[in-house]
């Protein structure tokens, strides 16, 4: 398990929705971790991207965690109901809401790409369960070039913009 601080930085967060999983609502999430009872935790800001160009906030951004890693490095974050743009979904261009979890691993050193799977459920645009869907993190080295996006552990890429 890496230190408090050891991995922080941001990252390009893939949310990839089982219905269209290489169009991805993507993030810049900055995680941060600190020492918790003698273990570590983590939390993410979450900042939503515009759909059409991948780059240009939308929104406001949210906070979420603290989450506690195991000694693998494994977890499971349980994030509250979230609200997305429209501009930021690729799928359907609306609004979204959603409650989800994300379950992975492993989130040591260097983590520069973490990866796993997602549950949960949207309200809206339309109540759908999100059961196949994943979640990909890569480090964002250079801040004015976001890596390309990529949509599950594999590395799969996602749909190239139109």
């Amino acid at each position: 398990m890496p230190e408090a601080g050891a991995v922080d930085g941001d990252f390009l967060f893939s949310l990839s929705a089982y219905l269209n999983p290489r169009a991805p609502i993507l993030f810049v999430a900055s995680l941060t971790t600190q020492a918790s009872d003698g273990g570590l935790s983590f939390s993410l800001t979450f900042q939503p991207l515009v759909a059409a160009d991948r780059k240009t906030p939308t929104g406001e951004p949210f906070d979420v965690g603290p989450f506690e890693l195991s000694a693998d490095g494994t977890f499971t974050a349980q994030l509250p109901t979230l609200v997305v743009p429209g501009d930021a979904n690729p799928i359907s261009g609306s609004e979204l809401e959603a409650t989800i979890t994300l379950t992975g691993g492993s989130l040591c050193a260097p983590a520069d790409f973490i990866c796993g799977i997602v549950t949960g459920t949207t309200a809206r645009p339309l109540p759908l369960n999100l059961k196949g869907s994943a979640f990909a993190m890569e480090r964002i080295a250079d801040p004015s070039s976001y890596p390309a996006p990529v949509i599950n552990c594999k590395r799969d890429p996602a749909n190239p913009l139109p």
